[in-house]
């Protein structure tokens, strides 16, 4: 027997058209009026899910990046350098599909609010959390070792945002490009273990 497929709320619908407006205009381009046209409400019923635009985005923003951290999620029956590899092909292809909202967010603009940048926030700490939990043991006491893959989530955000402007390089390549230089950094941090011993 078939199983019914779960009817969606009304409030996931109207997240699901602030995800097709918020990756086709930047926060500041979409009105209210836009959003409840969009939606085929009225402004008033927006407001009785979302007292303010601004809550509107928020609600899209935690959605998008729980559906990224989802579709990014490691695969633990890979291999450790594998599943890197897979995760950022992933994450890239997402950043592809949403190119527009994600620019705006890395480069500032509504990014800069306090609840916008904890959301963010949330995403980095999880993917150090996941490229920790995919190192041997004894190179996660490594000195310095979390500070510098936040540096690195950070260098493949920035490779992220010139590649959606360029698209130079094939995901595949710049996957590998993002795994050599984690590789590189964590090599760097054991020599230097090395020579402080």
């Amino acid at each position: 027997m078939l199983h019914k497929q779960k009817r969606k709320t009304r409030r996931e619908r109207l997240i699901e058209v602030g995800l097709d407006l918020f990756s086709r205009h930047s926060y500041d381009e979409v009105a209210i009026d836009d959003i409840a046209a969009a939606a085929n409400i009225s402004k008033g019923l927006l407001y009785y899910y979302f007292p303010t635009k601004h809550d509107f985005y928020l609600a899209v923003l935690r959605h998008s990046t729980s559906q990224l951290l989802e579709l990014t999620e490691p695969d633990t029956s890979l291999e450790p350098l594998e599943r890197l590899r897979v995760g950022l092909l992933a994450y890239f292809t997402f950043a592809e599909m949403h190119a527009r909202t994600y620019v705006a967010l890395l480069r500032g603009g509504v990014g800069v609010d306090p609840e916008v940048a904890a959301i963010l926030n949330h995403v980095r700490q999880t993917y150090v959390e996941r490229v920790l939990q995919g190192l041997p043991e004894s190179e996660r006491q490594l000195p310095a070792l979390r500070l510098a893959i936040t540096g690195w989530v950070g260098f493949v955000e920035a490779l992220s945002l010139a590649w959606l402007e360029e698209h130079q390089l094939s995901k595949e390549q710049l996957a590998e490009l993002a795994i050599r230089t984690l590789l590189a950094t964590i090599t760097s941090l054991h020599e230097q273990g090395s020579s402080s011993r």
